[in-house]
């Protein structure tokens, strides 16, 4: 008789052997306007707030550049360029340039906070981001208003301080930090910005400073060009041309030449081997060039800080209508 298998019971062997189960497949969900199954994967239409989080994601990118833009260009000018603060009598230039500073590190962070906000779609970051944004483009304006105020400035009271610094701490007093901060931010304006004196043809100015009462002529001119006059300068080094390979053309005609300038400032021959062109006038290009390009770039991060401001805005919107 054969032994039948199944739960314990008087017809049936105690040793249950259940035979292999059936597999039954799980229901297919079909697509009813194609009639084909319907996959998880298949392509969703886009949403209001796919787009937000595409344009989101590519103004953090471009945030991301800007603040690469503004810190090196204000670290550029922070190394390079903040000496002229001490002869022209102005922070506002030195400020700037730390606006500048402070606001191209927040874009860094700015760019960041902003990719977490868009991937999570978290409203408290969300709004963190929001009133960021706010904060970072009153900064910017801020930085805008000291460029153009920069621009304003530059006028008789630069000359004027020009001039001060020229003749009461250049050269000498070295004893005093704020002696060497001017006598090194002369020399590097003069040397980089091919100029020698406050205004152009202006070497005669060094023979009202201290600088000249110390080391120049101790002697009035004279008609014999072999007096020891033509063994001091009238004018310091930074005044002289140099070639390109940063050699000085000829340092003795710069700095002691009596037939024309330094020596005969009025009239004579030209002297090739010194500069011509006032630092004042040279500055004011120079500082006029530098505020335009602080000025367009405050207003153009500015426009793209405050595209941020209305699609975050409208971001905040979107979340709280998908939370209900």
């Amino acid at each position: 008789m054969a032994e039948k298998y199944g739960p314990p019971g008087d017809d049936y062997n105690t040793d249950f052997r259940p035979g292999p189960r059936e597999y039954v497949p799980p229901p297919v969900a079909y697509d009813e306007t194609e009639g084909r199954p319907f996959n998880e994967n298949d392509d969703k239409p886009l949403t209001w707030m796919d787009y937000l989080k595409y344009f989101m994601f590519l103004f953090c990118m471009l945030i991301f550049l800007s603040g690469l833009a503004l810190l090196g260009i204000g670290i550029w000018l922070a190394i390079d360029r903040a000496f002229m603060t001490y002869i022209i009598g102005s922070y506002s230039y030195i400020i700037a340039i730390y606006f500048i500073l402070i606001g191209g590190g927040f874009l860094f962070f700015v760019s960041f906070l902003g990719c977490c906000a868009t991937s999570s779609e978290n409203r408290c970051l969300v709004w963190t981001f929001f009133i960021i944004l706010i904060v970072l483009f009153l900064i910017i304006f801020i930085g805008g208003i000291m460029a153009i105020a920069l621009r304003v400035q530059l006028g008789d009271a630069v000359k004027s301080s020009m001039e001060d610094t020229l003749k009461n701490y250049y050269g000498v007093d070295f004893q005093h930090d704020f002696n060497r901060f001017v006598t090194d931010a002369w020399d590097k304006t003069q040397e980089r910005l091919y100029c020698c004196g406050v205004t152009n043809e202006g070497w005669n100015i060094y023979r009202s400073t201290k600088w000249f009462q110390l080391v120049g002529p101790n002697q009035e001119l004279s008609g014999d060009i072999s007096s020891s006059v033509m063994q001091k300068p009238f004018v310091p080094q930074s005044c002289c041309v140099k070639d390109r390979y940063w050699r000085y053309i000829d340092l003795d005609v710069c700095q002691k030449w009596r037939f024309g300038p330094p020596g005969s400032p009025v009239d004579g021959a030209i002297n090739r081997a010194l500069y011509y062109q006032g630092c004042y006038d040279a500055a004011v290009i120079y500082l006029q060039e530098n505020s335009g390009i602080l000025i367009g770039l405050g207003i153009s991060v500015g426009l793209l800080i405050a595209g941020g401001i209305v699609l975050t805005f409208f971001m905040l919107k979107q979340t709280k209508k998908e939370q209900r």
